[in-house]
């Protein structure tokens, strides 16, 4: 099929353009080193750019938990409209939007301690947690699950929101970038917490071509790996889209 991806440049983007362009022919959307060079915050654009597509994933956006407020609202409330719209003009039939896992990080920052990064509580979220954003970041997110409901239920395009945990440069649980200062906790513990919350490049992949292969009206799912540590359940991929992630930190880690 023809799959428009924004946010191609980005750290994921770069990663899975070319795992999908092997079966699909892919357009990558982004501001630069893209095949369409496109700001979200333009829909004429994104009008063009989705024209002919059969599937999108919207990866494009500010990614940055800390971000004030303005640029979350232009780019990931502003910009995930613009894509949905966009693509229900251009009449896609599928829509993957890499959401994150805070959408509902307050019940991290609530339940899950320090401790429980090296397996403690037992505590697991579930798809079905009600929404409870940790900052702007996680509100935009929230934003576009919600949108992605409505676009499916009201014009009968398959949504499927991925809630991503921790995707790194690197391809490691110890990659770099770790900051999430809000949590007030040490680097230490922040690498502890990478090995709960990664996932490999593959898996990612592996998940969105899974996805792509399934007709489910509507799904949120986690993206993260078999951790053994991990507190998001993993069973809704499994469920929808027979989907289980090969890779853990454990297996991965340096």
């Amino acid at each position: 099929m023809k799959i428009a991806v924004t946010g191609a440049a980005g750290n994921i983007g770069r990663r899975l353009c070319p795992e999908l362009a092997r079966e699909h022919e892919v357009v990558g959307i982004d501001l630069r080193d893209a095949d369409v060079l496109c700001d979200v915050r333009d829909f004429a654009g994104l009008l063009h750019a989705f024209a002919g597509c059969e599937a999108v994933v919207h990866l494009g956006g500010i990614s940055n938990n800390e971000a004030p407020w303005q640029p979350i609202y232009e780019a990931n409330i502003g910009g995930t409209y613009n894509a949905y719209e966009a693509a229900r003009q251009c009449g896609v039939r599928q829509f993957i939007f890499a959401s994150s896992n805070h959408a509902v990080g307050q019940y991290e920052v609530d339940f899950v301690k320090p401790e429980a990064y090296r397996g403690g509580t037992g505590f697991l979220l579930r798809d079905d947690a009600p929404l409870r954003p940790d900052g702007y970041y996680g509100v935009s997110k929230a934003f576009g699950e919600a949108l992605g409901r409505y676009y499916s239920d009201a014009f009968g395009m398959r949504v499927a929101c991925l809630r991503i945990g921790s995707v790194t440069a690197t391809d490691s649980p110890e990659g770099a970038g770790a900051t999430l200062g809000y949590l007030g906790v040490s680097r230490e513990v922040l690498l502890e917490r990478l090995k709960t919350t990664w996932m490999s490049h593959r898996d990612f992949q592996r998940l969105v071509s899974a996805i792509l292969a399934h007709d489910v009206p509507y799904a949120i799912v986690y993206g993260v790996g078999d951790n053994p540590n991990r507190f998001w359940d993993l069973e809704p991929g499994r469920i929808h889209y027979g989907f289980w992630p090969l890779d853990s930190a454990v297996s991965r880690e340096g």
